[in-house]
């Protein structure tokens, strides 16, 4: 059984969680106005990157990798797939390698250099299979597709050139996309605002943190080590004159 002390502590430590989610509450509705002067400029750069972004199209092209043999669906067995899968590893980084990226980039006198074409530009085996799949983006359709088909010709060429044979074959080559990919505006704004709330709280908290004065009871109790036996009230003086003029 409980004893009555136990009760008197239970409750004062509940008073002390609710005390200090109030004080939560309260640091935000004094530092409302940082809070603000912070979450705005954020809040409208998500805004202004979310209602500029470009219209970008994706072309893609499906490649097939072989050993460079005849072969048929019955004589194909799982050593000659693993090995298959493993060459299609490897071509995928050849496929970016410089000196094809560089040929493209001066065939179609592409504006962007060769980091940029990199970074536009992927190129990965299809898991467990040995197909590889080629895209590039760019906000020109007719551009954006044909590409990644003179990539895939000028992979496929390289290839033939080191290994001498080709055993790389185009599965579906690369046609003008129709649409543009999604620009996801409103997920853009949607994580600026949160954003913006966050870092407007952080900043009001980092304010608060270093804030020297004293504001409440407590906070003397901790500096001095004693308990507080009462509070002084703030008497208007010039009311206390006036009464006593008046008399």
């Amino acid at each position: 059984m409980r004893r009555k002390e136990d009760f008197y502590e239970d409750d004062f430590y509940e008073d002390e969680e609710e005390l200090d989610l109030m004080d939560l509450v309260f640091t935000l509705l004094r530092r409302w106005k940082l809070i603000t002067l912070i979450a705005i400029p954020v809040f409208a750069l998500g805004v202004f990157f979310a209602m500029t972004r470009p219209t970008v199209y994706k072309a893609e092209m499906t490649m097939m990798v072989s050993s460079g043999r005849n072969f048929s669906a019955s004589s194909l067995d799982g050593g000659e797939l693993s090995v298959n899968q493993k060459l299609a590893t490897t071509y995928a980084e050849i496929a970016k390698s410089n000196a094809i990226l560089k040929s493209v980039i001066k065939k179609y006198d592409l504006e962007t250099s060769l980091k940029g074409l990199q970074n536009s530009v992927t190129i990965s085996p299809v898991q467990d299979t040995e197909l590889l799949q080629l895209t590039y983006k760019n906000g020109d359709p007719a551009l954006a597709a044909a590409v990644v088909n003179e990539i895939g010709n000028e992979f496929m060429l390289k290839v033939r050139e080191v290994m001498n044979f080709q055993n790389i074959k185009v599965v579906e080559p690369a046609e003008i996309p129709r649409e543009a990919l999604p620009k996801k505006r409103a997920l853009i704004i949607v994580i600026s605002f949160v954003l913006s709330i966050m870092m407007g709280c952080m900043a009001a908290f980092i304010v608060e943190f270093f804030f020297c004065k004293l504001r409440k009871p407590k906070d003397i109790e901790k500096i001095l080590g004693t308990s507080m036996l009462g509070m002084v009230p703030d008497f208007n003086l010039s009311l206390v004159d006036g009464g006593k003029n008046g008399k």
